[in-house]
């Protein structure tokens, strides 16, 4: 699967706010400065787990990066959600009837949603034939107009130099560290994804970057501060990639996450209407009709 599918994955709030609150056991993983709120790994890990099945994917099919943020992610929901929930608790309202007489509504949209979930999945395989297949199918999708590359890159202020290039010497001399700084200062810079990863960009797109990796193969750090406008940053070279038909293994899993994703749906919409018509569902327009 590709980053932008991968990265596409939205981590759900905690649904039952007041019934999942802090009277919970086990490893704490978060705890706000004034002991109000805490969360637990074992809550966090049934988060991710559910929305990892309700994608059809387990944590294999990801990188321990994008688990990591996914964790990240489900931590801030449930911390915002329960600080909300103890201010509706301040207000009484968990004696509202909007929440009192609504509990079951929300369980049962759980419930309906875990049931269509648990039967699509465990329909749901593509081959490594049929991706063979499709790939044949649409070369079209699968040519590189132009040399392109992926890149990480740690940014900063152009008035930050001196930073830009003690961390330079660091991350050539730690490469291992390099995520992690990109993480630090990235954050201070509008629009520049956390962990520095660029998505694939054509060769005439890259501009100065283009210029400055030239020389770099995949997998280097650039060893030079490379100043784009009012910018400065330090770039390492994720790929390379060159014009023409890309090889079907570099694409296969992206192909396949891709036909899974249209066999889900197909299998989804087959699912619900066998639901609609067992439970005589399928003419309920002409039984509302009347309904204001």
């Amino acid at each position: 699967m590709n980053n932008k599918l991968k990265m596409g994955i939205i981590t759900t709030l905690c649904i039952f706010a007041l019934s999942c609150g802090n009277g919970q056991n086990g490893k704490v993983l978060f705890e706000s400065a004034d002991k109000k709120i805490k969360v637990y790994e074992n809550e966090v890990d049934i988060e991710l787990q559910k929305n990892l099945f309700s994608n059809g994917l387990t944590q294999k099919d990801l990188t321990p990066d994008q688990i990591k943020q996914m964790k990240q992610s489900i931590i801030k929901n449930i911390a915002l959600n329960r600080a909300l929930a103890i201010k509706g608790k301040e207000e009484k309202l968990d004696k509202d009837k909007k929440y009192t007489e609504n509990q079951n509504v929300i369980k049962e949209q759980l419930l309906a949603s875990l049931t269509l979930v648990n039967e699509v999945n465990g329909k749901v395989n593509v081959t490594d034939e049929e991706a063979k297949k499709y790939y044949d199918a649409n070369p079209a999708a699968f040519t590189l107009q132009e040399d392109s590359a992926k890149l990480q890159i740690i940014a900063f202020k152009a008035a930050d130099s001196a930073t830009a290039n003690q961390v330079l010497k660091d991350v050539l001399a730690n490469p291992n560290n390099f995520t992690t700084y990109a993480r630090k200062y990235n954050a201070n810079i509008p629009g520049v994804p956390e962990n520095g990863e660029t998505p694939e960009i054509p060769e005439s797109r890259l501009g100065a970057l283009g210029a400055a990796i030239k020389n770099v193969p995949a997998g280097q750090i650039v060893n030079s501060v490379v100043k784009v406008d009012n910018a400065l940053y330090i770039v390492r070279v994720l790929e390379k990639n060159s014009k023409g038909v890309i090889p079907f293994e570099k694409v296969k899993e992206a192909i396949k996450t891709q036909v899974k994703n249209q066999k889900r749906q197909i299998e989804q919409q087959n699912y619900l209407k066998s639901v609609s018509d067992e439970f005589k569902l399928s003419n309920m327009d002409d039984a509302i009709k009347n309904i204001k």
